[in-house]
């Protein structure tokens, strides 16, 4: 009998260290809180976009859905966390296929980042008769939350199909706001996220919009203005939710995410310091007025997208002109080595020079403070996500056995598009979420176990940094930023 009841006690202590949430070490509660429903509500991030579009495959590990999992178990009674799912391969870029990106192959060269050419998917819950309770719809921006424009119409202007994916019918409320308000049971969590579009686009277009074959100089959201959008979105929000626990996530440097960490030191590699690279300074279409070796303290930072480019450096080519059916400006020499000489240089779309970095760090730092302040004045726990991705940046993240860092791919914590978290990714996001949800609200819900999330599907030994040379085409670039720059 002594030997039994070793066993079983031993059984025992096994079961309970296999639970989901074992890796906090902490018993599951909701303390005095109850919950019964959550809402989120945000953009791109928080509606589980990655690799350049929506799918059921990453939307099921959206950082929302994943607090809704972690809430249950901690006790809530949520029902099912409803999604407007987007069936896989994934939502349709301009040609009605699937705009994911995926990994087509692994020369060492560097990787093929591209389509697959199929079909795009479908939704599969339209038919919910009420709002979602993820409210995160792709390039949305600050002033969408309580904007009442026909949203069918919006996605027209904006080139961006998600605005009536998720909130679909007027009847359910005709802004993100009055949907979050329309959803059943009233919540009691909310988390908001919404701010990071109004830099965003500014940053991964280089600072420029191209119409009409014309490059035009962009800034992001006016400070001021972005704190009068904030302080109404959030003063509707609270008024509507008096007694609602709600979580607010401040905006990441951009500079922080591998989008404009990886192709610019891969360049740097190629060149070894015997060439520096030409460029157009910000408002610059004509010959280069920036030179740099790409290895001096704070260098000009190459997109994601110049990766469509970047293997032209030192050809005589005129390559974006044509792509972009841009008539070659006066003073520019297409027969002229790419890149490397100031008649051919590469065009200001591509590169994010000093100014413009400093327009993107000025915004986000007067945006965060913003956040900062209005989260104090109204209750709300405040994520500081700009401080955890710079961290992330400098020294890496050890969860477990793994080690994520904020390298493209390799570092197993953003998808490929460079900007998206990746499953693992989400679950780090969600993490933070309830990290500051338990302290603010006196709450132990239980962490997300990272390690059971899926990974991207590569060999991730194959590259170093230096080596991240990934080949995307024009075509997949620009459908890339279609639905970030659009205000």
């Amino acid at each position: 009998m002594k030997k039994i009841f070793g066993v079983l006690t031993l059984t025992a202590v096994l079961l309970i260290g296999c639970k989901d949430d074992a890796p906090t070490g902490i018993e599951p509660g909701l303390g005095n809180v109850t919950v019964n429903k959550y809402v989120s509500i945000g953009n791109s991030l928080t509606a589980g976009y990655q690799s350049s579009g929506l799918s059921e495959e990453g939307q099921q590990y959206s950082y929302p859905a994943l607090i809704a999992q972690q809430l249950q178990i901690a006790g809530a009674s949520l029902g099912k966390f409803e999604q407007p799912i987007w069936g896989n391969p994934g939502s349709p870029n301009k040609a009605l296929k699937s705009a994911r990106l995926e990994i087509l192959a692994w020369p060492s060269s560097g990787p093929v980042i591209g389509t697959t050419g199929a079909l795009a998917g479908t939704a599969t819950n339209s038919a919910l008769t009420r709002p979602y309770d993820n409210l995160g719809i792709p390039g949305a921006v600050v002033a969408d939350f309580l904007d009442e424009t026909d949203f069918i119409a919006k996605a027209g202007t904006r080139e961006n199909p998600f605005f009536p994916h998720v909130l679909r019918s007027a009847s359910f409320g005709k802004s993100i706001y009055e949907q979050a308000k329309n959803v059943t049971p009233k919540a009691d969590i909310i988390t908001f996220w919404l701010g990071n579009n109004d830099v965003l686009g500014f940053a991964t277009s280089g600072g420029v919009i191209i119409s009409g074959g014309v490059v035009i100089p962009i800034t992001p959201t006016d400070k001021t203005i972005f704190a009068t959008q904030y302080t109404q979105a959030f003063a509707s929000l609270r008024a509507a939710f008096p007694n609602a626990k709600i979580v607010v996530a401040n905006i990441p440097d951009v500079r922080s995410i591998p989008y404009f960490n990886t192709v610019g030191p891969a360049v740097a590699a190629n060149l070894k310091g015997a060439f520096a690279i030409s460029y157009q300074k910000r408002g610059n279409t004509g010959p280069g007025d920036g030179a740099s070796y790409l290895t001096e303290k704070n260098p000009p930072l190459l997109t994601l997208a110049s990766g469509a480019y970047a293997s032209l450096i030192s050809k005589r080519t005129g390559k974006w002109y044509k792509d972009n059916n841009i008539p070659v400006p006066a003073g520019i020499d297409t027969t002229a080595m790419f890149g490397l000489d100031y008649t051919n240089p590469i065009p200001d779309a591509l590169i994010l020079d000093s100014v413009e970095q400093k327009m993107a760090g000025d915004a986000i730092a007067a945006f965060n403070q913003t956040i900062a302040n209005i989260a104090a004045e109204k209750g709300a726990a405040v994520v500081d996500v700009n401080t955890i991705f710079n961290t992330i940046k400098a020294n890496g993240l050890k969860i477990g056995g793994e080690t994520f860092t904020a390298d493209y791919i390799t570092g197993g914590l953003f998808s490929l598009d460079g900007v998206h978290p990746s499953s693992k990714g989400a679950g780090v996001v969600a993490n933070e979420f309830i990290k500051a949800m338990n302290a603010k609200f006196g709450m132990s819900v239980s962490q997300v176990d990272v390690s059971r999330l899926p990974g991207i599907p590569a060999p991730l030994g194959k590259y170093t940094k230096a080596s991240m040379m990934p080949k995307i085409s024009a075509e997949n670039a620009r459908e890339m930023m279609r639905v970030w720059n659009q205000k």
